[in-house]
């Protein structure tokens, strides 16, 4: 499988009303979103195959773990949809993530592992190609307004694909 979030090439760049470097980092938003979709396409292969241990911490699994980034980053392209309808990133209130997550963990928790796996994977790529055909206004708006992540979904996905590799024993 190929992955790719978007060439650079006659594309603007993060920051400044440009697609450059962010939060002091050598490397750009979509670079980072290109290397954790590798990395979470690996990591969600090895999971697909049921390497996983049957439970980790607070009672994720595995596939739930893939499914929650599936959601989030499919929240992420509905919300990029709704800004082009409407114009504005409408605030969300801080507590409606562990409202969402707390819901639908059991319905994450149901998932087998070969569909969670192909949902992350399906569904971070689509989020990846979402954000890198964003015009210079949006990604201005999500950058003044502290919504970083909504670009860079690395800030997202790192922290679980840690998770994940260490429960299965690194590379």
């Amino acid at each position: 499988m190929e992955i790719d979030c978007g060439s650079d090439r006659g594309r603007p760049a993060f920051g400044s009303g440009t697609m450059g470097p962010v939060s002091g980092s050598a490397d750009s938003p979509r670079e980072r979103n290109a290397a954790g979709l590798r990395r979470l396409a690996a990591l969600a292969g090895r999971v697909g195959l049921g390497g996983a241990p049957e439970r980790l911490r607070g009672g994720w699994t595995a596939p739930a773990v893939l499914a929650h980034l599936a959601f989030w980053d499919r929240f992420v392209i509905a919300r990029w949809d709704r800004y082009e309808s409407v114009g504005t990133l409408e605030p969300l209130p801080g507590f409606y993530q562990d409202l969402v997550n707390d819901s639908a963990l059991p319905l994450w928790l149901a998932l087998g592992p070969a569909t969670a796996a192909g949902q992350a994977v399906e569904a971070a790529t689509a989020c990846c190609e979402r954000i890198a055909s964003l015009p210079p206004a949006a990604v201005e708006t999500a950058l003044s307004s502290g919504r970083e992540w909504m670009l860079d979904r690395s800030h997202h996905w790192a922290p679980h694909l840690d998770e994940l590799e260490a429960a299965l024993g690194g590379g």
